[in-house]
């Protein structure tokens, strides 16, 4: 499978979910720049508030469909009744290949799901920025190191230049956490060792 059939079949899976014209494509997918390393970014607009309900559903849908995952609802948006944007990270697929959801609803939700909102976790968020800087350097971009740094400052240790050694020296640290989702830090030492 590559990329691009992995990004239909979830557009696709969503449309069937909500209704076909109210799940589009936005980000690489919509601007036809798709790369190996694109998340799959999807604006779903619907008519309904926002409930526990709403994203129980949306999650036993993505479990149907594509397996175990991790779901992370984005703490920017915890003050927003009428938004969520929300990672999705399968476990059984690439590990760049992340589906993304920016969620608005034309409703005013009368109280904020999750409740308690989670807090976004100090390494979790270090790990995504590791993600970013492996995907950076495969694009051959310049600034791999510029997250290596985030990573470093959120996890409070010294900075490290990027390079496959210090990624999984981050790894490493980052497996002393809890919160951090163990399947995907095994996807990404495989991945910077191919």
């Amino acid at each position: 499978m590559t990329i691009h059939h992995f990004g239909n079949e979830a557009i696709d899976v969503l449309r069937r979910h909500f209704s076909p014209g109210k799940v589009n494509f936005r980000g690489s997918f919509a601007s036809g720049q798709v790369d190996e390393y694109s998340d799959v970014d999807l604006e779903v607009n619907v008519q309904v508030e926002l409930t526990q309900g709403f994203f129980d559903s949306l999650e036993a849908c993505l479990e149907r469909q594509f397996g175990a995952f991790s779901i992370r609802y984005d703490p920017q948006e915890r003050h927003d009744r009428m938004a969520q944007n929300i990672m999705v990270n399968l476990h059984e697929y690439p590990l760049f290949w992340r589906i993304e959801l920016n969620i608005k609803s034309d409703q005013d939700t009368s109280q904020k799901w999750p409740s308690p909102f989670p807090d976004w976790c100090v390494a979790t968020s270090a790990f995504w920025n590791v993600v970013w800087a492996v995907k950076r350097a495969r694009r051959g971009e310049c600034d791999a190191g510029h997250y290596m740094f985030n990573a470093c400052e959120k996890l409070g240790r010294p900075g490290l230049a990027y390079s496959v050694e210090n990624v999984e020296i981050l790894l490493s640290e980052l497996c002393e956490f809890h919160d951090v989702d163990r399947v995907l830090v095994s996807k990404l030492r495989n991945e910077i060792t191919r």
